[in-house]
């Protein structure tokens, strides 16, 4: 057991040193993103007609201009910021991530736009994985930190084991993940975090 214990500690101290991770902060308004977690918990437990990335969450892909079938895990945290600027009457400018189906450009533009900022998890900070050096990744937003860097998470485009149906399902659901642990192919490419900024009513 210790052994296998030192071992875990090697490999993530080597998945840290080869792969460093970075942390980018964009200014968003605190109702803003109050108001976006909301809709986002309030989006848990919906679910694609028959995986294939239609039904009900094909909202998330209209939203930011994807077709059809397309991945969504980047598209239905979009949503839920733009959801939360129509309902507060605020232009999308407003809006603080690049509206994009792609969870590797959203953190692209956080480079250019952000602050470079400490690599840890705080509520509401957005994890973006990637696959390999390609274009393809996940993105998950923090719902409560944790200790270590584990977190619970809410993830769109994510599969659960439903236990009374007894098979996988595929759509919105409350996740555990680690920013120094790699998902699935996925290494944790870094953090797209908020510097919450003040507003006058």
């Amino acid at each position: 057991m210790i052994r296998f214990k030192l071992f875990m500690l090697i490999l993530i101290i080597n998945i840290i040193h080869l792969y460093p991770q970075s942390k980018y902060v964009l200014k968003c308004r605190e109702d803003i993103l109050e108001i976006s977690e909301l809709i986002a918990i309030g989006e848990v437990g919906t679910i694609e007609y028959g995986r294939s990335n239609t039904g009900e969450i094909e909202k998330y892909l209209n939203c930011t201009g994807l077709r059809k079938g397309q991945p969504y895990c980047a598209a239905g945290q979009y949503y839920c910021f733009a959801e939360a600027v129509r309902i507060l009457h605020l232009p999308v400018s407003y809006i603080p991530i690049k509206r994009t189906g792609n969870a590797n450009q959203m953190f692209v533009n956080a480079i250019q736009n952000g602050k470079q900022n400490i690599y840890l998890i705080k509520k509401n900070d957005l994890v973006i994985w990637r696959k390999g050096k390609s274009k393809m990744g996940h993105i998950e937003r923090v719902i409560v930190p944790g200790k270590a860097g584990w977190a619970t998470t809410l993830g769109f485009n994510v599969r659960l084991y439903n236990i009374n149906k007894k098979k996988y399902a595929e759509g919105v659901f409350i996740m555990r993940r680690n920013i120094y642990h790699p998902l699935s192919r996925m290494r944790v490419r870094g953090i797209l975090g908020f510097k919450v900024i003040s507003w006058s009513k």
